[in-house]
C-alpha cells in the first residue's frame, strides 16, 4: 500500500505519537500520520521529525540492491509534502532513487515511460537530474522527454561546463543554437542568443567546439554556424575571418548577404600577399581541400567565382591543380583518397583552359595518360 498523505486516517494522530513512530523509525506508520496534524501545529518539532524520517525512509531504499516500483511511488508520494520537498538530503536521495528506478524500468519491454515524465515533471529545477536523464534517455526514440527540454535546466547552472564536454550533450547545443541561428539569419544578435542558452561557463567550451567544426565541419553548414559563433563571442580575428570567408565562397554558396561578404573579403586578400599566405596554410591542412563550386550546375556562377579566384587568390588555385596532378600521378601519400574531389570534371571540362595554365593542363592529361 502506498503512503497515505491526505489525513484522512481512521484514527487521528497527536505530536507525541509521532515523536514514539521516529523512536522506533517505524517510517510507513509515520507518514500514513504525518498529516493528522493540524497544519497550524506543523511547526519547527513537526518539521525536524518529518526530516529526520526522510531521511531513514530513503537510507533504507537507497541501501536495497534494486528500486522496486512500489518503493519509486512511494517516494514519489512523500515527495509531494512541501517540508521534504524542502528538504536538501532528501531531495538529493528522490532523485537518485528516482534514477536508479528509471535507469531498470526503461530497459524493460514496456519502458515506464509514464513514470518517466511524471519523476521529471514533478521537479524540473535540478541540474544535475536534469543532465543525468538527458544522458539516460540519450538515443531512445519513444522518450517523451525530448534531449533539450532537460538540457535547457541543466545547461543554464553553473556545472554545465562539465556537462558541455559530453559529447551527447554539444550535439543538442549545436543543434539548438543551428535552429535559433537559422531564424536569426546572419544579421541576428546570436550573442544575446546564447547567453539566454547556456551559463557562462559553458561558453568557453563552445568555443572550443566552433573552432574544431570551422576547420572540420561535418556538414556545410556547421562551418558558417562555427564562425558565427566565433564573432559572437568576439573570437573571429582578421585570420579567422579572412579564411572563412575564402572557404564559404569555395563550397558553392547561395547568393545573399554571406556571397557578397565572401567576395568582398577575397578581392580584399588580392591586395595583401601576407594574408593570403596565412589563409592558404591553413586551407593546404583540409582534408578534402574546399573545392564544391567546382562542381556547381550553374556555370555562370562557377565561371564568375573562379575568375575571381584567378584574380585575386591564384595561389589556391594553384595549389589544388598541383595536389591534383600528384595524386593522379602517384606522387605524394593521400591516406585519405581524392584531396581533390571535383578536379577530374573540371580539369577536363570547357572552363579549365579559361582559369589554369596551360601547362597545368598538360601536366595532368599526361599523368592521366599512364
Amino acid at each position: 500500500m502506498l503512503f497515505s498523505l491526505t489525513g484522512l486516517a481512521r484514527t487521528t494522530y497527536t505530536l507525541t505519537d509521532l515523536e514514539v513512530l521516529v523512536g522506533e523509525e517505524n517510517t510507513k506508520e509515520f507518514f500514513e500520520h504525518a498529516l493528522d496534524v493540524r497544519p497550524s501545529e506543523r511547526q519547527e518539532a513537526w518539521k525536524t521529525m518529518v526530516s529526520r524520517m526522510g531521511d531513514v525512509y530513503s537510507r533504507k531504499i537507497l541501501e536495497k540492491s534494486e528500486i522496486e516500483t512500489k518503493d519509486f511511488r512511494d517516494t514519489e508520494n512523500l515527495y509531494n509534502m512541501s517540508a521534504l520537498k524542502m528538504d536538501d538530503v532528501f531531495k538529493r536521495r528522490r532523485s537518485e532513487i528516482g534514477l536508479r528506478y528509471l535507469k531498470n524500468c526503461l530497459k524493460a519491454e514496456a519502458p515506464c515511460w509514464n513514470d518517466l515524465k511524471a519523476f521529471w515533471e514533478k521537479d524540473k529545477t535540478d541540474a544535475d537530474t536534469a543532465f543525468k536523464l538527458a544522458e539516460l534517455t540519450s538515443g531512445m526514440q519513444d522518450s517523451p522527454l525530448s534531449s533539450w527540454s532537460l538540457l535547457d535546466v541543466a545547461l543554464k547552472s553553473p556545472l554545465s561546463e562539465f556537462y558541455c564536454k559530453k559529447e551527447f550533450v554539444m550535439s543538442a547545443l549545436w543543434g539548438k543554437i543551428e535552429i535559433d541561428y537559422i531564424k536569426l539569419g546572419p544579421e541576428g544578435d546570436l550573442m544575446t542568443k546564447i547567453d539566454h542558452t547556456i551559463h557562462s561557463d559553458c561558453v568557453p567550451v563552445l568555443i572550443g567546439e566552433a573552432r574544431k567544426r570551422l576547420y572540420q565541419p561535418p556538414k556545410v553548414l556547421d562551418r558558417e554556424l562555427a564562425y558565427q559563433i566565433l564573432k559572437s563571442q568576439m573570437k573571429a580575428d582578421q585570420e579567422v575571418t579572412d579564411f572563412f570567408f575564402t572557404v564559404y565562397l569555395l563550397d558553392n554558396p547561395s547568393q545573399g548577404e554571406l556571397f557578397n561578404y565572401s567576395w568582398n573579403r577575397v578581392k580584399e586578400l588580392g591586395g595583401t600577399v601576407g594574408r593570403r599566405e596565412k589563409v592558404l596554410r591553413t586551407l593546404k591542412k583540409l582534408d578534402p581541400l574546399p573545392d564544391a563550386i567546382l562542381g556547381s550546375l550553374d556555370q555562370t556562377k562557377k565561371r564568375v567565382v573562379l575568375n575571381h579566384f584567378k584574380t585575386y587568390f591564384p595561389e589556391y588555385l594553384d595549389h589544388y591543380t598541383d595536389q591534383c596532378v600528384k595524386f593522379y600521378g602517384g606522387q605524394g601519400t593521400f591516406p585519405t583518397g581524392n584531396p581533390t574531389v571535383h578536379c577530374q570534371d573540371f580539369m577536363t571540362g570547357e572552363l579549365a583552359p579559361k582559369i589554369i595554365d596551360e601547362f597545368k593542363i598538360k601536366q595532368y592529361q599526361s599523368v592521366r595518360k599512364i
